[in-house]
């Protein structure tokens, strides 16, 4: 059987610890906008679908949180540890109120605002400590300061 012949292999569901299913709810729902699938405090579960990948966080009183450092992916910098972390990517309206529900929020950010790093990209923190990139994957725009961007945008309401 030649590499061509193999089944294509995919993940297809992620399992996520958590101290406290309610703060996580509220960062990965109402924060950042992911479509729920499953919520049940009797299960101690909260599913998302995210482009065919369920994204599955358990509550347990045995989770562990991530460090205080912030997780090294290509590209970045200020990155301090290695430690697993994930991009949720958006599209353009989903990507400007996440960034400000948190940046609001105070949740813990990487940098203040997004950076351009060949797409517009929000580190921060979810309550269990892991590192979240959130991603809008664009053309480059004539500005890549974010206020700037901000403002070009709401001179057309255009996207790259």
């Amino acid at each position: 059987m030649g590499s061509t012949d193999r089944p294509q292999a995919g993940v297809k569901f992620l399992y996520l610890p958590a101290l406290d299913l309610g703060a996580m709810r509220e960062f990965y729902t109402d924060r950042i906008g992911l479509h729920e699938i499953y919520h049940s405090h009797a299960d101690r579960t909260l599913a998302y679908d995210c482009d065919g990948l369920q994204f599955t966080i358990l509550e347990s009183p045995d989770a562990e949180p991530a460090g205080d450092g912030w997780a090294t992916q290509p590209g970045w910098r200020g990155e301090t540890q290695p430690a697993v972390s994930w991009s949720v990517v958006l599209d353009e309206p989903a990507y400007r109120r996440a960034v400000a529900t948190l940046r609001a929020a105070d949740v813990p950010r990487l940098h203040d605002e997004p950076v351009w790093v060949e797409y517009w990209s929000f580190v921060v923190r979810d309550p269990m400590g892991n590192t979240v990139e959130l991603s809008l994957p664009i053309d480059e725009p004539a500005d890549t300061e974010w206020p700037a961007f901000m403002a070009a945008m709401a001179g057309d309401g255009t996207v790259g």
